[in-house]
């Protein structure tokens, strides 16, 4: 995969971590509902 930018290593900021790691919406949303 490509590097992503998650705003550090040990202290990652988490909105950014969130968006990486879950990417799409019709996945996510499935997810949630679970």
């Amino acid at each position: 995969g490509k590097p992503v930018d998650i705003g550090g290593y040990y202290m990652p900021d988490d909105a950014k971590v969130i968006a990486a790691m879950r990417p799409s919406a019709t996945f996510n949303a499935i997810i949630d509902a679970i």
